[in-house]
């Protein structure tokens, strides 16, 4: 007996009304006890939901193999919820748009603050040029080259 994984719990939430519980059952590779147990515990309804006609017992080959390549799927390293589907980056598509997202909002941040020092370098450049043109030299003795911002102090 083998545990359930967080996998195929999220397919068995999503899945259960499609497949309905022999669908699931033969879907995860488990018995249909353990299918209805595990729902059970989730609080998930096995009842399949019929929209427009009868899709028969069984779910295709094609829905069960999907389903199963999903279920042995490696589960994403950032939230464990979801299979890894960018081979890239290792994640799932919702945590790999998170990166990128993180990644390009750090850039605006940067290029804002980069901004915000030009413009506090030009309010020192401006007051620079303010104070030589109304005071003169103000420079404050210790022969350094600095010079205080009020020309009046010395």
């Amino acid at each position: 007996m083998r545990p359930w994984d967080s996998a195929e719990l999220e397919a068995l939430r999503y899945l259960a009304p499609l497949l309905g519980c022999p669908g699931c059952a033969a879907a995860f590779g488990r018995s249909r006890k353990s299918v209805e147990r595990q729902a059970a515990r989730l609080g998930v309804s096995l009842r399949r939901k019929r929209c427009g006609g009868n899709p028969g017992d069984s779910a295709s080959p094609a829905v069960m193999k999907r389903v199963r390549e999903l279920a042995e799927a490696e589960l994403c390293p950032c939230c464990g919820k979801r299979p890894i589907s960018v081979s890239a980056t290792g994640l799932c598509w919702r945590c790999h748009y998170n990166a990128l997202c993180a990644v390009h909002e750090e850039e605006a941040a940067k290029l804002q603050g980069q901004r915000e020092l030009w413009a506090a370098r030009s309010r020192l450049q401006r007051r620079r040029r303010a104070t030589d043109t109304a005071g003169g030299d103000c420079s404050d003795g210790t022969g350094d080259g600095s010079e205080t911002m009020d020309p009046c102090t010395p």
